[in-house]
């Protein structure tokens, strides 16, 4: 009896153990079916074919300095009309430089006021006023009839007062400042290589240590006009 309960349990265990195995079997071929059906088939090669290429697939973010770098330089006469210690002025003078991918102008300029401003607590005398430096110019739309330029003029100079009869100066008269002056224009091109530009800024100027000076006096709005000339 207990050999024959022995070899029952074996017999189920065997039997347990071989449906096992026909089950994995049977899920391992329903698997490897399933995957064979939603697996793409290949298909035969074809000639190649030519696509035409998208241009926008290639394109690039436009950069100030991408690519060559297109050189070209222009100057500029010009005129600015500022109050300067309550009085009307005029200042003649000029810049110029590099300008870079019709975008870009890096160079200098200096202006000279040439309108006589009376000295305040100094009868008999006037004064004058002048700068130079460092002038960077962006233009945009540098080939549009019309289009606009930002310019900022960082610069040396000297405020003092003179003798309109001789011009004579002292030394005790002259102090050293500096400027910076911001500037928006509007910008008309005439020629290929002339164009007309008028704006406006504002010039900050410090260092004055004169008698009835004061940088207020110097500092002040400013209308320009500038006739420019050369590559662009």
């Amino acid at each position: 009896m207990k050999n024959h309960i022995n070899i029952s349990r074996f017999s189920f265990s065997h039997f347990s153990l071989s449906l096992c195995l026909v089950m994995l079997f049977l899920a391992s071929l329903f698997t490897l079916t399933a995957v064979a059906q939603t697996t793409p088939q290949s298909t035969p090669q074809s000639a190649p074919q030519t696509t035409t290429a998208n241009p926008n697939d290639d394109e690039q973010a436009e950069a100030l300095f991408a690519g060559p770098l297109r050189s070209s330089g222009y100057g500029a006469f010009s005129t600015k009309f500022t109050p300067i210690q309550g009085q009307f002025g005029t200042m003649i003078g000029g810049y110029g430089g590099w300008f870079i991918n019709k975008a870009l102008l890096i160079g200098g300029g200096g202006y000279g006021l040439t309108t006589s401003i009376n000295a305040p607590q100094r009868p008999g005398e006037s004064i004058s006023f002048g700068y130079g430096g460092i002038v960077l110019e962006y233009v945009g739309a540098s080939d549009k009839v019309f289009h606009y330029a930002v310019q900022t003029m960082i610069g040396w100079g000297g405020v003092g007062f003179y003798r309109p009869r001789d011009f004579s100066f002292s030394s005790r008269s002259v102090s050293p400042v500096m400027v910076i002056e911001p500037s928006l224009m509007a910008e008309l091109n005439i020629t290929n290589f002339l164009r007309l530009s008028v704006g406006g800024g504002y010039r900050f100027v410090t260092g004055v240590e004169l008698a009835g000076l004061t940088n207020g006096d110097m500092s002040g709005v400013s209308a320009m006009l500038n006739v420019k000339f050369g590559g662009f």
